[in-house]
């Protein structure tokens, strides 16, 4: 009974971090040239309720299990160390209380991220994203249809699909991880069902409806990622650096091409002032250099009549963050939280590498891929450290499963290469009580 309520509290919770139930896209202004406040919802209230909710059960389920919960939160303390830098930060942002309040729900996040960690094992996870994430497509679909007039761009970005997101760019960036996640249910199962065909064709469909240049870019390096990391089984010494060499470069380039599109259009003749990003991304280094070490403290920057109203003044127009999560990473934290927040890429990215080169079926490769999607966004958008969000907490959670994971198997001999093991065919029943 406790099996079946936690799966579904887990899907529930997937689903309210993404923000769908929010349904900002009925009471935000479809022309993202309208200065309507940011993101606004009259079910606050109720939104409000379910995050009690949310992190109130969550906490009590990892007390529940103190030994393996306490167990996991030691085994990555360079997520932990961000985490805690958030409230943290009141202590010299220009908006203490704020900084301090997101700060502990940002710590709310994390803790939802460890109980998917201690809690199921890879192959649950992957099952369970795949539920969460196959609804909220299938909503967002039948949400355009029924309020296309809410749902659907108008102004510069005139016919792209938002969904019941606050924009097109939010939309798409959960479509992108949505058939990520649809990509290894497919290779896990050999016959894969109608529902996860479905679920595939249908995100990828919302990918080019909202018009995403980055989030087509990004899926198309995860499709290309996807055999290359498979690859990195080889058994061969000098494959191994080639391809993970060939992965640095692929990575390189299709990152430049993601956080410099908008000098690229102007290479081509078109407009790069659309977004005003590379001249936002300039002034925003200023503001770094000018609070270098400790940055603004969480949330911090962004505020009315905070340092962010030189930006906003230089560039027309409001923007809620700098759209790149590294420059808005040391706005906030300064070089000392840019610099943890890049250790763990790498810590994480190593341990991905060890983990695909240990295991034998497509569940392996998820947190790489996972680690390399939240990679390449972070150019363009912003989803590194934020409190109630998906991107955030499945980025917890992928690190410290990896690290339980990775260490009971690399210590183990390696199976033999020839053999095929096929009970994950068996889970692809697309199930959650599986």
């Amino acid at each position: 009974m406790l099996a079946y309520f936690e799966k579904r509290f887990a899907i529930f919770g997937l689903i309210f971090l993404s923000d769908v139930i929010g349904v900002y896209s009925l009471f935000v202004d479809p022309d993202p040239a309208a200065d309507g406040g940011g993101a606004y919802s009259p079910l606050y209230p109720l939104l409000s309720l379910m995050q009690y909710a949310l992190y109130g059960v969550t906490f009590f389920l990892l007390v529940a299990r103190p030994h393996g919960s306490v167990r996991t939160v030691f085994r990555d303390p360079l997520v932990w160390a961000l985490t805690l830098l958030a409230p943290l930060s009141f202590l010299w942002s220009d908006v203490g209380t704020d900084s301090l309040r997101k700060g502990i729900t940002l710590f709310q996040t994390s803790t939802f991220g460890l109980y998917l960690a201690t809690r199921f094992t890879p192959r649950e996870q992957i099952r369970l994203m795949a539920w969460a994430l196959g609804l909220i497509t299938l909503f967002s679909f039948l949400f355009t249809l029924a309020k296309p007039g809410s749902a659907i761009e108008a102004g510069v970005n005139a016919g792209a699909w938002r969904g019941p997101f606050v924009q097109k760019n939010v939309f798409s960036r959960v479509e992108v991880l949505s058939s990520a996640v649809f990509l290894i249910e497919i290779m896990l199962a050999q016959r894969p069902s109608r529902w996860i065909w479905g679920g595939f064709w249908l995100s990828l469909l919302l990918i080019f409806l909202s018009d995403s240049k980055t989030a087509i870019l990004v899926f198309v390096a995860l499709l290309i990622l996807v055999p290359l990391y498979r690859a990195l089984r080889w058994n061969t010494t000098v494959v191994i650096p080639l391809i993970i060499t060939v992965l640095l470069i692929m990575g390189s380039l299709t990152t430049v091409v993601v956080g410099n599109w908008e000098a690229l259009l102007l290479g081509v003749g078109k407009d790069p002032t659309l977004s005003g990003r590379t001249y936002l991304w300039e002034i925003a280094l200023e503001k770094i250099a000018a609070r270098p070490w400790l940055g603004y403290g969480y949330l911090g920057f962004w505020q009315p009549w905070g340092e962010a109203f030189d930006i906003w003044k230089a560039v027309g127009y409001r923007p809620p963050h700098s759209h790149n999560g590294y420059i808005n990473m040391a706005l906030d934290f300064g070089y000392v939280g840019f610099g943890l927040f890049v250790l763990s890429i790498i810590v994480n990215f190593r341990r991905g590498i060890e983990w695909v080169c240990s295991g034998t079926t497509a569940t392996e490769i998820w947190p790489i891929l996972y680690v390399t999607f939240f990679f390449l966004y972070n150019y363009s958008e912003s989803t590194i450290v934020q409190h109630n969000s998906l991107f955030w907490a499945l980025y917890v959670s992928t690190g410290l499963t990896m690290r339980r994971v990775s260490r009971h198997r690399m210590a183990e001999a390696p199976p033999p290469p020839v053999v095929r093991r096929s009970p994950v065919a068996q889970e692809s029943q697309f199930n959650p009580e599986a």
